[in-house]
């Protein structure tokens, strides 16, 4: 399946990228699924995304939100800020 993946903040500065296009296995059906995938994928996020909001299609998800080809998925670090 081929998603479109959104770095934000500090994933993004640990990544390198804004953004990229990736196909993922098909076993990898639900959020959670992928932020395994992504730890097992990416070695700079192993152990990293526990406290990562995901958004799928401009919508916060949670670990069993489905998937879907050509979803855009946002990768949302806490923020501290005042």
């Amino acid at each position: 399946m081929r998603v479109t993946l959104l770095y934000f903040a500090a994933v993004r500065d640990l990544v390198g990228l804004d953004r990229e296009d990736v196909v993922i296995d098909p076993d990898t059906e639900t959020v959670g699924a992928l932020r395994r995938w992504l730890e097992s994928n990416r070695a700079l996020l192993e152990g990293r995304l526990g406290a990562v909001r995901f958004a799928v299609d401009e919508r916060f998800a949670k670990d069993d939100e489905p998937l879907h080809e050509g979803a855009v998925i946002a990768l949302i670090p806490p923020v501290a800020g005042g």
